[in-house]
């Protein structure tokens, strides 16, 4: 260990029930010289299991003289890693970037090699917070916070109780159903907003080719994770996308990714114009560089961002640091626990996100951590199947 390296001498967990859809988890990492830094390990539906690993996270990682934050994280590396291991791996990364840009004064994407640039495209994944389903209720919150906030752009995933392998007859309902709902919200924001649509991977490629053409009036910026790729194939992925950008509209996807090979494979296929990781599932420089290869490919970055503040606060800091970036989500509407944890939400200018420059990611989280992680079955499940809601609706 260098000389002078801190210790790590806690890491604790904030557990934030939100509603019957979600529970948010929170990562507070500390060093014996009093420092610390925040990540997020939200997993939906694997809160118990998360809780369980960042218990053996301590057993394995405190008080030991382990280099930050490579040692830490290698301690934890396994070759066959649960979801919910890589979970608090990857937020213990978050929250080790965090703390150290915080000890050195430095915002996250200065201490990440400097911004390239000090605002960012925003849109808004405002589908947990409309509890009215019908077409009328979509356009209604999509109405609601493009106005009262300023946001240029909105996604929705409509395709309610939609699954590919079902009967003719129910896919046609559900998917004329959600065709309805993106209609109602093209017309609520105007036609000069961004509108992105998440399938939730609940299309076949005919669905796909024909929701693009029932709503090629309504000038979609994307449409995201319309085919399942372990059911479909290379030639499904062109398929669509050859329709999709006949009219304009570009296919995103990648949420799944995890590594640099991941991007490689969606690259070959040739199915996508945008690649959106999660760092939940992919650690902060490990997406860094996959973002970077994807750009590279030819194709434009984003970041999967529908969870808390801290992956929100995260995310904000590695888009700015990227050296080409398209637009990030931001997850809008659902509770008003977001706002009150992130000690509000910043304004936006002209639909843009101020990228903020404090030290570390640019806030501290309004929580109350507990030392003492909950065992495995204390932690609230998340509920899965309500309408609206998927792996990450």
């Amino acid at each position: 260990m260098a000389s002078g390296s801190p210790v790590l001498a806690g890491i604790d967990l904030a557990v934030v029930g939100v509603s019957a859809k979600t529970t948010w988890l929170f990562l507070r990492a500390r060093t014996q010289d009093g420092a610390e830094g925040f990540g997020e390990a939200t997993l939906y539906g694997e809160e118990g299991a998360v809780a369980a690993e960042i218990g053996k996270a301590r057993e394995l990682l405190l008080q030991r003289p382990l280099p930050l934050p490579g040692g830490a994280l290698q301690a934890l590396a396994m070759a066959q890693a649960s979801s919910s291991r890589r979970a608090v791996t990857h937020a213990l990364e978050q929250a080790l970037v965090d703390l150290f840009a915080r000890r050195a004064g430095l915002s996250v994407a200065h201490h990440l090699g400097g911004p390239y640039r000090d605002r960012l495209a925003a849109y808004a994944n405002i589908n947990r917070g409309i509890s009215d389903r019908s077409p009328a209720g979509f356009a209604a919150r999509a109405r609601s916070v493009v106005e009262a906030l300023g946001y240029d752009g909105v996604k929705i995933a409509p395709f309610d109780g939609l699954n590919w392998e079902a009967d003719l007859a129910q896919r046609q309902r559900a998917l004329a159903a959600g065709v309805e709902r993106i209609l109602a919200v093209r017309d609520a924001i105007g036609r000069d907003r961004r509108l992105m649509v998440d399938c939730h991977w609940r299309l076949s490629r005919l669905d796909a080719i024909e929701v693009l053409r029932l709503t090629r009036n309504a000038n979609l910026f994307w449409l995201e994770d319309a085919l399942d790729d372990r059911a479909f194939s290379a030639e499904d992925f062109r398929s669509v996308r050859s329709a999709a950008n006949g009219i304009g509209v570009r296919i995103a996807g990648g949420e799944r990714a995890e590594t640099v090979a991941d991007i490689r494979d969606i690259a070959a296929v040739g199915g996508m114009d945008v690649v959106l990781p999660d760092l939940r599932f992919t650690g902060v420089r490990n997406g860094m560089v996959m973002l970077q290869f994807a750009v590279s490919a030819g194709m434009e970055a984003s970041i999967h961002n529908p969870a808390g503040p801290v992956l929100d606060a995260i995310s904000v800091q590695v888009a700015a640091a990227l050296p080409s970036f398209t637009i990030l989500e931001g997850q809008v509407g659902e509770s008003e626990l977001f706002d009150e944890i992130a000690g509000g939400r910043p304004a936006l200018v002209d639909g843009h996100r101020p990228v903020p420059d404090e030290p570390g990611i640019g806030l501290v989280p309004r929580l109350a951590f507990d030392a003492a992680v909950p065992k495995a079955g204390s932690v609230v499940a998340t509920f899965v199947g309500a309408a609206g809601t998927g792996a990450d609706a």
